[in-house]
């Protein structure tokens, strides 16, 4: 008897200490803690509430503007043959898939002298090109893939002659590329960086592409709430696209797509929705409309040239793009040119008088492309490639967004017309 009723008090004090124990645990396991601090919601935490535009969204350019190196995510060849860059006889940069990674890897006379691991992808749609980590710092492959000629090619202002592993990537980049990463703290009492001395970064802090709260703020109070009170519909503790003004909204995205070269007061990183540019940059030493803005990562210097936005006082980055829609942000060999010129003819009606005049080739509708003629694709002056055994710069075409009437293009239409 006695062995019994100890058998029942053991049981009865397991059945309370062993839930006690599991709940301590599972309290002070905490969740990961967004690097950006805790006014950031948890990684998909969105996803509760806003599930169909965050799947959307996983897709598009914005979200892939970096990644990690998986299988999913890294396009190219690896099979012999299709997987090297060609630098001369002895030397050639070849890419190849091992146990821990995938790597671009030198060789000469067939000896390998150094290599790098895919560790972070920058760019989606157009082209791919991979960082990797040495220590706390990041440097750029020499070869990237592009998705034009579906190849590998040189990286973006690297030799097609001398392969280079040592092109250092600072935060700089990642700030349009990623939407945090943060630079390690200095010793006690280091207060000064010494000249031309390399950040040191937070491997662990990187966050990956353009998420939510880059481009909508923080939003863990935003989450708190709405989660206790799921009958509220109006957001709370956000800003919302719709109570920002023009200049608001288009700094929202201009924050990233206005070029490279202007002076910066602070880091892209702490650019709120709502904030304006001015603010985190010094003003250009001369005027932006007499420019010539490449095309790569000028869309707003470009789009502010156009004659359609200098006559609107509404119209902005949203006008033509969805960012949670990736036929309207950018999906890797594809380009919804009819739904762009849909929202051409939004404005551009013939009722209006002001729809297009040319005169095109037979079966081709202009309501299927306005995009072709007065947002061409064009070289870009800051990017090109060159491929294996090749000595022609191959030209890095990208859509301009300066809209306008662009004369060699309808002379070409109306000569194929005529013949």
């Amino acid at each position: 008897m006695l062995i019994i009723k100890n058998r029942k008090i053991l049981f009865a004090l397991a059945t309370v200490f062993v839930p006690i124990i599991f709940l301590s645990q599972c309290i002070n396991t905490a969740p990961r803690t967004d690097p950006r601090g805790t006014a950031y919601a948890e990684e998909h935490t969105c996803r509760q509430c806003h599930q169909a535009i965050y799947d959307s969204a996983l897709l598009t350019a914005h979200f892939n503007a970096s990644a990690a190196a998986t299988l999913q995510n890294v396009p190219g060849h690896f099979n012999t043959g299709h997987n090297s860059f060609i630098y001369d006889s002895i030397t050639r940069v070849q890419i190849e898939k091992r146990e821990s990674g995938y790597y671009q890897v030198l060789y000469k006379n067939d000896i390998a002298q150094e290599s790098g691991r895919f560790d972070i992808g920058f760019g989606f749609r157009h082209a791919q090109t991979w960082l990797y980590w040495n220590n706390d710092q990041t440097y750029e492959l020499p070869v990237s893939y592009y998705r034009a000629v579906n190849n590998w090619g040189t990286s973006p202002g690297f030799s097609a002659t001398i392969p280079n592993f040592n092109r250092l990537i600072g935060v700089d980049c990642f700030e349009c590329h990623s939407s945090y990463i943060s630079t390690k703290k200095k010793a006690a009492g280091d207060y000064f960086s010494k000249a031309g001395e390399p950040e040191l970064l937070e491997k662990s802090s990187l966050v990956y592409g353009i998420d939510c709260q880059r481009c909508h703020g923080p939003a863990a109070q935003h989450a708190d709430y709405h989660v206790q009170h799921p009958d509220i519909k109006v957001a709370k503790y956000i800003v919302s696209k719709q109570s920002l003004n023009q200049q608001q909204k288009l700094d929202a995205c201009a924050v990233c797509h206005s070029g490279n070269d202007k002076r910066k007061l602070r880091s892209r990183f702490f650019f709120r929705p709502g904030e304006l540019l001015a603010d985190y940059f010094l003003p250009s030493l001369s005027p932006d409309s007499s420019r010539a803005f490449d095309v790569h990562g000028n869309q707003f210097n470009l789009l502010k040239q156009s004659k359609c936005f200098l006559g609107s006082n509404s119209m902005t980055c949203a006008s033509c793009h969805n960012p949670h829609n990736r036929s309207t942000n950018g999906a890797p060999g594809a380009e919804n040119i009819a739904a762009y010129s849909q929202k051409c003819m939004g404005c551009h009606t013939e009722a209006a008088g002001n729809f297009c005049t040319v005169d095109v080739v037979p079966g081709l509708l202009l309501q299927d492309n306005c995009i072709d003629c007065h947002m061409p694709k064009q070289s870009s002056n800051a990017i090109s490639f060159q491929l294996s055994g090749s000595t022609d710069l191959s030209a890095y075409l990208l859509r301009t967004h300066r809209i306008a009437i662009y004369n060699n293009l309808t002379r070409r239409k109306n000569e194929s017309k005529d013949h």
